[in-house]
């Protein structure tokens, strides 16, 4: 059953985060190239995003999947009222309960959502090797819109002088 989010669930959207975006997140893809940065690891940054998604009034924005008394997934959501462009920035489910459907609710909920508070579109990103998101997003109506690429350069002083 999908249900808003509560401050309880934090620890454990955290805990399916670090176990979905291990092969789905730029700054794994980031760690595996050069290493951890400034002595903190993908998952410190990675779990940032989810502190973000919850904190404040976007906290009414985030819904789980709870069977049994525990949380298997989560979606976050973000309205943009001057662009009318909603924004869904993580969506994870449990492996263990991946193939069920569960991933496919919560976006339908989210999409919902979104309209709800007078979204006209909602964007989603994932990257080239998220199987499920090349497979779920264009299967529930997203168009692909862009490809990106992203970069990275290790700073030296005065680098910015080249």
């Amino acid at each position: 059953m999908i249900r808003p989010y509560t401050s309880t669930d934090l620890g454990r959207l955290k805990e399916i985060t670090r176990i979905c975006f291990d092969g789905a997140s730029i700054d794994r893809n980031i760690e595996t190239l050069v290493g951890s940065i400034g002595g903190r690891d993908w998952v410190w940054r990675k779990l940032r995003h989810i502190d973000e998604d919850v904190r404040g009034s976007r906290a009414e924005g985030v819904f789980v999947w709870e069977e049994n008394k525990n949380v298997e997934g989560y979606v976050t959501t973000r309205g943009d009222n001057q662009s009318k462009i909603g924004a869904i920035p993580n969506i994870a489910v449990d492996p263990k309960n991946q193939g069920c459907g569960i991933g496919r609710a919560l976006l339908n909920h989210a999409l919902e959502y979104l309209t709800q508070i007078g979204m006209q579109y909602a964007k989603i990103e994932t990257l080239a090797q998220n199987e499920v998101g090349k497979y779920l997003y264009p299967d529930s109506g997203f168009i692909e819109v862009a490809q990106q690429i992203h970069y990275i350069k290790r700073l030296e002083p005065r680098d910015y002088e080249r």
